[in-house]
């Protein structure tokens, strides 16, 4: 009751001394309302921003005169001074272009490119962008403030009500931001950084100097994740790229060099003010259909013919999903040599179906401090090209250029109150399981769940129970493991994996640097290494080419892995292995068939060296997913076999190189190609050697096989080729009626080639063990003859937006046993 009592009383004060300012600010010309402008009271983290209606209000000590600072994009900043018996106030912006002396119009007509004065105008653009670009200057600095937001358009009416303690929650809406729309911000994340560029040698660098951003409970929301993949949708902007990246896909840039292939432009008029001339340009789409944007180009006329702003839109044709409204503001001022710099850029997003929105995305960058003749010292450019280093700048606070409004500065708080509900807490955890196929119990975390039950011909009905541990245990150490056991076999499996950090840090995030350790006894396909998840899935088992022969397998690792600048990494580990044949499987020697190999012990050291420039990725604990984008990764495998000791039976070598790399082609959509290369030295059975991986493992750099059989080829050289093709509707956005279906082309190939030394082939020398058959006497393993093994498949994506069908056919080697020639693949893809 006293404290109770020491709160009201706190409050009444409060109030007392404290007033309300409540104002509108109005175009100084047109008299018309300013919705978005920022409101800053001056020598202090005191801020608002207008509503749709120009409308705001704030706080301030009402025996006090305060200084407001007003700042919009595309008017003159203002100062005023408020005094203590001002409680209304109508404040005036001036465009920051007020005295136009001469306007040309030109009507629309039947297009041309020829004598067609905007077409001109674009090609002097174009012929210009080099010595516009910001990325090709010799040295360059600038800071930067970013703000990105996510969240609910127009959360229902009954959640602020009749969610009990989460009611309040959902009460926190934005009005200010979209005419008519209630926007609920669930994720924000403000960054200050300093960003340095040089053009010889190319490098770039981002170093984050102040950061706050909003965090949901860690058991269930890996929160570097979400500030990830909402980073990697909303990138930054740059008008003078060849295209701009949205939402996983690539949007034409309006003066790409082949811009007027694909875009028609229209002057709308010149503009002349005591500072500068200038053109406004319009532009639109010749296909509506295609990734294309539409809108407004501003050039000036100083002989430089840089973009001053550009508003850009995407049209209700184009074939992208889920989003209602896509907008881009860019704006440019010139520096004291006219040269333009982007002082603003606003990306927003409203997603949904048909009129009904139902999540935005904002992304909010505003650049200051520009030199470009700062000499860079080299050792700015160490380490990752994005690092934060919080110190310069820590009081985020006092450093924003555009204040937060009462709604974005309630954010933070009230995320942390809805982390502390129960009701909350327990809505996350089911979310989680559904989502992960995992159960957290803290410190530990129960699954997958998918992996709790499999069927296969050697096991029967295989129950599993797993887990692993979570960064609330230690970021610095690392336990996974499962035991399973199978009715049929009626034997117990179990796999351990323990991870510990050398350096003290974290071994979850770049750069790691720890050692592990891994113990497991388990029953593998064939050519399969070892792992927590092994393709015993639930889904795995519905697979037509699924694993028929079984190994046996007892295994030892010892490894270490550590990460240098620019995702360079380099990971060795040693391996024992102990391999036995279960089942029907038999390793007939070649020398004498009556007599069988019974077991495979090897001893492996394994060096790898990979290389991902510029990667990001999502994670959880150890696991990794790439985000894809343009740049290749690059991955070199030595492995070394030792005989004699500890039971290993094999001496040999291996050379494995590996790459990948996403082609992005514009209007053509992207490709995504991966292939890799190898040579095994040494005389062994023909398990240890290569075989096309026929189970679908999500990693860059294995290509997995739709229609070949398990075990079906062989090689110690080989070469492997896959290509994956998405044309984004470029083929279908032509066709009438077609094109409003928004549906999508896809196709691709896989290769597999290699050769089989003599003394590994059972046919031709006396080493080596004979291949086994499948039931009906078939030999079920084959040595590729001169012409590579090819599967290809097309296909329709976004089938209802929901849907992608795919025909996929093997191409060769059709007199194999018990294969599959061609076959359907309907899947779920979501997709924008």
């Amino acid at each position: 009751m006293l404290l109770i009592g020491v709160i009201v009383n706190f409050t009444i004060l409060c109030t007392l001394a404290q007033s309300t300012l409540k104002g509108q600010v109005i175009d100084g010309e047109s008299h018309k309302p300013i919705s978005g402008v920022s409101i800053l009271v001056k020598g202090s983290a005191i801020g608002t921003s207008t509503d749709a209606s120009g409308q705001f209000s704030i706080p301030y000590e009402s025996s006090s005169t305060l200084t407001v600072l007003i700042k919009a994009i595309g008017y003159l900043p203002l100062e005023a001074s408020i005094y203590p018996q001002d409680s209304l106030s109508t404040l005036y912006l001036k465009p920051d272009q007020n005295e136009i002396e001469t306007v040309d119009i030109f009507r629309k007509r039947k297009y041309s490119n020829s004598n067609n004065p905007a077409v001109e105008l674009i090609d002097l653009v174009i012929r210009n962008k080099g010595k516009n670009r910001l990325s090709g200057k010799d040295s360059l600095y600038f800071k930067q403030y970013e703000k990105i937001k996510f969240g609910l358009v127009d959360p229902p009416s009954s959640a602020k009500n009749r969610l009990g303690n989460l009611s309040f929650f959902f009460r926190n809406v934005d009005t200010s931001v979209v005419a008519g729309k209630e926007l609920l911000t669930l994720y924000m994340e403000e960054n200050i950084s300093d960003n340095y560029s040089r053009q010889s040698p190319s490098r770039q660098k981002k170093i984050i100097r102040a950061q706050e951003k909003t965090e949901f409970d860690a058991r269930y929301i890996n929160n570097p994740n979400v500030e990830s993949y909402i980073n990697y949708l909303f990138q930054p902007v740059d008008i003078y790229d060849e295209s701009i990246f949205f939402l996983n896909k690539l949007f034409l840039s309006p003066i790409a060099d082949n811009g007027k292939v694909y875009y028609k432009y229209y002057i709308l008029d010149t503009v002349r003010t005591t500072k500068e001339l200038y053109v406004r340009l319009a532009f639109e789409p010749r296909n509506s259909n295609d990734l294309l944007l539409r809108g407004e180009l501003q050039v000036s006329l100083d002989g430089r013919y840089a973009v001053k702003q550009a508003i850009m839109q995407v049209g209700q044709n184009t074939n992208i999903n889920w989003v209602n409204e896509f907008d881009i503001r860019l704006a440019y001022s010139p520096d004291q040599d006219g040269i333009m710099l982007q002082d603003t850029a606003l990306v927003r997003v409203l997603f949904g179906r048909g009129k009904t929105d139902a999540v935005f995305g904002e992304r909010l960058s505003v650049n200051q401090d520009y030199n470009l003749r700062m000499p860079i010292p080299e050792g700015v450019f160490a380490g990752a090209p994005i690092e934060t280093k919080l110190d310069t700048y820590s009081h985020i606070d006092h450093n924003r250029p555009i204040a937060l409004n009462h709604v974005e500065q309630r954010t933070y708080d009230y995320v942390d109150s809805i982390n502390s509900l129960k009701s909350f807490k327990n809505l996350l955890a089911v979310g989680y399981l559904l989502s992960q196929s995992y159960y957290s119990l803290g410190k530990v975390e129960l699954g997958p769940l998918e992996y709790a039950y499999h069927q296969n011909n050697l096991e029967g009905n295989r129950f599993r129970l797993g887990g692993r541990t979570t960064e609330a245990f230690s970021d610095k150490v690392y336990l996974e493991g499962y035991l399973a056991y199978g009715t049929r076999d009626d034997a117990w499996k179990y796999f351990l994996r323990s991870a510990v950090s050398v350096n003290g840090k974290s071994i979850t995030t770049f750069p790691a640097h720890y050692i592990e350790g891994t113990i497991q006894h388990d029953v593998f396909d064939p050519g399969r290494g070892l792992g927590f998840l092994k393709g015993d899935s639930f889904f795995q088992g519905f697979r037509t080419n699924r694993p028929l022969k079984w190994l046996a397998s007892d295994a030892y690792r010892l490894g270490h892995v550590v990460e240098f600048g620019n995702h360079f990494s380099l990971s060795t580990n040693l391996t024992h292995q102990r391999r036995v044949p279960v089942g029907d499987l038999r390793f007939p020697l070649a020398i004498d068939t009556n007599q069988l190999l019974d077991r495979i012990n090897t001893n492996d050291v394994q060096l790898t060296l990979r290389w991902a420039p510029f990667e990001k990725f999502y994670y959880r604990n150890l696991r990794r997913t790439t985000v894809v984008e343009k740049y290749p990764i690059f991955s070199l495998q030595y492995n070394k076999g030792l005989e004699g000791f500890w039971t290993g039976s094999y001496n040999y070598d291996a050379l494995r190189f590996f790459v990948s790399k996403r082609w992005f082609l514009n209007q053509l959509g992207f490709g995504d190609m991966t292939f890799s290369v190898g040579k095994i030295w040494g005389d062994l059975p023909y398990p240890l050697l290569e075989m096309p991986n026929v189970q679908e493992i999500k990693d860059r750099h294995t290509i997995s096989y739709e229609l070949t059989n398990n075990m079906e080829f062989v090689a110690d050289q080989f070469f492997k080729f896959s290509y994956d093709h998405e044309l984004q509707g470029f083929i279908f956005n032509k066709l009438p009626l077609i094109k409003r279906l928004k549906l999508r082309e896809v196709f691709g190939a896989k290769m597999f080639y290699g050769n089989l030394s003599t003394s590994n082939n059972p046919y031709k020398g006396v080493g080596g063990v004979h291949f086994d058959n499948d039931k009906d006497g078939n030999t079920i393993t084959h040595v590729l003859g001169k012409d590579p093994y090819w599967e290809g498949y097309v296909g329709i994506d976004n089938i209802l937006r929901i849907l992608k069908v795919e025909y996929i056919k093997r191409l060769n080697y059709l007199d194999h046993a018990s294969i599959n020639k061609d076959r359907f693949r309907v899947s779920l893809h979501f997709d924008f």
